[in-house]
Protein backbone atom coordinates (compact mmCIF):
# COMPACT_ATOMS: atom_id res chain seq x y z
CA UNK A 1 0.00 0.00 0.00
CA UNK A 2 1.89 3.31 -1.03
CA UNK A 3 1.21 6.40 0.96
CA UNK A 4 -1.16 8.00 -0.85
CA UNK A 5 -3.64 4.80 -0.42
CA UNK A 6 -2.66 5.23 3.75
CA UNK A 7 -3.67 9.14 3.38
CA UNK A 8 -6.92 8.65 1.26
CA UNK A 9 -7.97 5.90 3.99
CA UNK A 10 -7.12 8.07 7.11
CA UNK A 11 -9.26 11.06 5.41
CA UNK A 12 -12.22 8.59 5.07
CA UNK A 13 -12.13 8.49 9.12
CA UNK A 14 -13.13 11.49 9.59
CA UNK A 15 -16.43 13.79 9.10
CA UNK A 16 -16.87 15.85 6.25
CA UNK A 17 -15.54 19.48 7.12
CA UNK A 18 -16.02 22.68 5.15
CA UNK A 19 -13.92 24.34 7.47
CA UNK A 20 -11.24 23.15 9.75
CA UNK A 21 -10.20 19.59 11.63
CA UNK A 22 -8.68 19.55 14.71
CA UNK A 23 -7.76 16.09 16.37
CA UNK A 24 -5.79 16.44 19.29
CA UNK A 25 -4.52 14.19 22.54
CA UNK A 26 -4.20 14.94 26.05
CA UNK A 27 -4.13 18.67 25.79
CA UNK A 28 -4.49 18.36 29.42
CA UNK A 29 -0.59 17.31 30.15
CA UNK A 30 0.54 20.84 27.95
CA UNK A 31 -0.38 22.36 31.66
CA UNK A 32 0.81 19.89 33.88
CA UNK A 33 -3.08 18.63 34.63
CA UNK A 34 -4.13 15.33 35.04
CA UNK A 35 -7.49 14.36 32.96
CA UNK A 36 -9.75 14.41 35.89
CA UNK A 37 -8.47 17.57 36.74
CA UNK A 38 -8.63 19.48 33.66
CA UNK A 39 -12.32 18.05 33.22
CA UNK A 40 -13.33 19.00 36.86
CA UNK A 41 -11.95 22.50 36.04
CA UNK A 42 -13.40 22.93 32.51
CA UNK A 43 -17.06 21.08 33.65
CA UNK A 44 -17.15 23.35 36.88
CA UNK A 45 -16.70 27.01 34.77
CA UNK A 46 -18.36 25.54 31.69
CA UNK A 47 -15.64 26.23 29.63
CA UNK A 48 -15.57 22.69 28.06
CA UNK A 49 -16.10 22.88 24.22
CA UNK A 50 -16.81 19.43 23.20
CA UNK A 51 -19.42 16.81 24.32
CA UNK A 52 -18.54 13.53 25.80
CA UNK A 53 -18.64 10.50 23.56
CA UNK A 54 -20.77 8.99 26.53
CA UNK A 55 -20.89 8.86 30.12
CA UNK A 56 -18.81 5.99 30.54
CA UNK A 57 -16.14 7.42 27.86
CA UNK A 58 -16.12 10.14 30.38
CA UNK A 59 -15.26 7.79 33.24
CA UNK A 60 -12.29 6.05 31.00
CA UNK A 61 -10.50 9.16 29.95
CA UNK A 62 -10.28 9.69 34.12
CA UNK A 63 -8.89 6.43 34.79
CA UNK A 64 -6.44 6.04 31.85
CA UNK A 65 -5.35 9.71 32.01
CA UNK A 66 -6.26 10.28 28.51
CA UNK A 67 -8.35 12.80 26.27
CA UNK A 68 -8.72 12.36 22.53
CA UNK A 69 -10.88 15.21 21.22
CA UNK A 70 -12.34 16.08 17.75
CA UNK A 71 -13.51 19.53 16.76
CA UNK A 72 -14.71 19.98 13.04
CA UNK A 73 -16.58 22.69 11.28
CA UNK A 74 -19.09 20.74 8.97
CA UNK A 75 -20.74 23.79 7.02
CA UNK A 76 -18.43 26.68 7.30
CA UNK A 77 -15.51 27.90 9.39
CA UNK A 78 -17.79 29.30 11.87
CA UNK A 79 -20.25 27.13 14.32
CA UNK A 80 -18.20 23.36 15.35
CA UNK A 81 -19.60 20.34 16.00
CA UNK A 82 -16.56 18.54 18.88
CA UNK A 83 -16.71 15.16 20.50
CA UNK A 84 -14.08 13.67 23.55
CA UNK A 85 -13.29 10.00 24.42
CA UNK A 86 -10.99 8.25 26.29
CA UNK A 87 -9.31 6.75 22.95
CA UNK A 88 -9.37 7.55 19.24
CA UNK A 89 -10.93 3.92 18.65
CA UNK A 90 -13.86 5.05 20.68
CA UNK A 91 -13.71 8.61 19.10
CA UNK A 92 -13.43 6.88 15.73
CA UNK A 93 -16.70 4.87 16.32
CA UNK A 94 -18.55 7.62 17.49
CA UNK A 95 -18.33 9.73 14.77
CA UNK A 96 -18.83 6.93 12.23
CA UNK A 97 -22.12 6.30 14.15
CA UNK A 98 -23.42 9.62 13.73
CA UNK A 99 -22.51 9.65 10.18
CA UNK A 100 -24.30 6.33 9.71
Amino acid sequence: MSLADIIAEVEKLFPPHAGGLHLTHNEHHGVYKTAADWIAEHEADGNCFFEWVSDEERKRAIEADSIWTLQWYPYTPVGFLALGASSLAALLRAIEARAG
